[in-house]
């Protein structure tokens, strides 16, 4: 059986990197047999600012807050989950924290008791577009921290998920459009589609 793709991807430019990344994710696992669902967080006009009724659901005081149910369930129907971004200033955009403090909370992706939550035994790859170079992330402890904060405690501890792996599309320049950027631009594409054809 196939397995259910779900690409979540986070870029307020139409036609940016973010989205062919995403794409190109979802079009390899497709040619495999894969179903695959992409979530534009600013086309489905997601709020990720933390509030009193997201507070208060944390706390066991009010329902999940209905903004959120429908991505949750697109979520546990998928058997692999791509988050695609752009590092803002070392880490996640605020679009994309949001999706952590709002959505992959407690009560559906982990519960207090320690019973495993809806993305126990998922696959995840969350891939981050950046300026520089991997080398530099891995080589200047930014990369240490984000595997240890997204990979590591948020994903492995907290949701029980153990197939999980940061990805990177790098050495990316905003509007530099020459041969030699396009052409290295599109082999990291092609890399990115052959991971999704790979997960599928």
């Amino acid at each position: 059986m196939s397995n259910n793709i779900l690409v979540i991807t986070s870029n307020p430019e139409k036609d940016s990197m973010t989205d062919a990344v995403g794409a190109a994710f979802a079009a390899g696992a497709v040619e495999r047999g894969a179903s695959a669902d992409v979530l534009d967080l600013y086309d489905e006009g997601f709020n990720p600012v933390y509030s009193a009724a997201d507070r208060a659901h944390y706390l066991g005081h009010a329902p999940m807050p209905e903004d959120v149910v429908p991505i949750q369930r697109r979520l546990a129907q998928a058997d692999v989950i791509a988050l695609v971004f752009p590092i803002y200033w070392y880490t996640m955009p605020a679009m994309v924290k949001g999706l952590f403090d709002r959505v992959i909370c407690r009560g559906f992706a982990y519960h207090p008791d320690g019973t495993p939550g809806a993305l126990a035994d998922k696959t995840v790859r969350v891939i981050m577009l950046t300026g520089s170079s991997r080398q530099w992330y891995e080589s200047d402890g930014i990369g240490e921290s984000l595997d240890n904060q997204i990979c590591r405690q948020t994903f492995a501890k907290y949701c029980g998920v153990k197939d999980v792996e940061l990805v990177y599309v790098d050495n990316l320049s905003m509007g530099d459009d020459s041969s030699d950027k396009r052409k290295a631009a599109a082999a990291q594409l092609e890399g990115i589609r052959q991971l999704g054809a790979s997960l599928a």
